[in-house]
């Protein structure tokens, strides 16, 4: 409150501050929460989580800074936002090593791994896809939750889009192989060796998507046999239309994503 009567936000994001996860088992209680320190961050999104032996894992879309509450009085319209917007490289448009400022690109968030040990209370974190890809609202097949997941999807950023518009804009759809390394070329362009697989469907230019569903296919067995669905607006043609993307690696010839009309 002192923050906000002297003219400031009322909501801030701590960078000196501290973060916690907190585990509470299935059929506990308040009392029976295991808090784990992390890293700071800002997550909003979570994949999914499961047990994993001793350890409870969380997936997530994780950011290093929060949109929430947006620009404080001093700023203008093309100052706080864009800035943390900010493309980091045209070529590497993802890579976080060629961020110029310590702001940005601070508010795209990553496909991140936290493993919170629930007997020593150790924690170890990693960036799931490295820090090339941008992504966030982030979805699993709905009847593998609170498993370990082999597959999970997300939204791509658009970071040159977002920073000219000043807003998050989606421009593709990412699926995430939970279990399959990432190819040799990415990992040789200085991304984390344990990185995983993502395949990724971009969609043409100036086109962005918005609330994309996994829809399970009625009676499939596959984890990913069903569609994305999303709704995709061409802001040239200013024509908004529903794409479908069809999943299911097990049986597609060529392990991909198939768009259908």
């Amino acid at each position: 409150m002192n923050r906000l009567v002297n003219g400031g936000p009322l909501l801030e994001y701590n960078h000196e501050g501290y973060a916690r996860i907190g585990a509470m088992p299935r059929y506990g209680n308040a009392d029976s929460i295991h808090w784990c320190k992390v890293e700071p961050n800002c997550t909003v999104h979570i994949i999914s989580s499961f047990e994993d032996g001793d350890e409870a894992v969380v997936w997530g879309c994780k950011a290093v800074d929060s949109i929430i509450p947006g620009p404080d009085m001093a700023s203008t319209q093309f100052g706080w936002l864009p800035r943390k917007f900010k493309p980091t490289s045209p070529s590497k448009e993802n890579d976080h090593d060629t961020i110029l400022s310590v702001d940005d690109g601070n508010l795209f968030s990553r496909a991140y791994e936290w493993r919170l040990n629930m007997q020593s209370g150790e924690v170890s974190e990693r960036y799931l896809t490295g820090k090339r890809f941008c992504m966030d609202f982030s979805m699993i097949n709905g009847a593998f939750s609170g498993v370990k997941n082999r597959y999970g999807y997300a939204q791509v950023v658009d970071s040159v889009a977002s920073s000219a518009s000043g807003m998050l804009k989606y421009n593709g759809l990412a699926k995430l192989h939970f279990e399959e390394p990432a190819d040799v070329s990415l990992r040789s362009e200085g991304q984390l060796e344990e990185a995983i697989k993502v395949e990724t469907h971009m969609f043409e230019e100036n086109s962005f998507c918005t609330g994309a569903s996994f829809v399970p296919k009625q009676g499939g067995f596959g984890e990913d046999d069903g569609w994305l669905i999303t709704f995709v607006h061409n802001e040239d043609t200013n024509i908004s239309q529903v794409t479908l993307l069809f999943q299911n690696s097990e049986t597609s010839s060529h392990n991909g994503m198939q768009q259908q009309q």
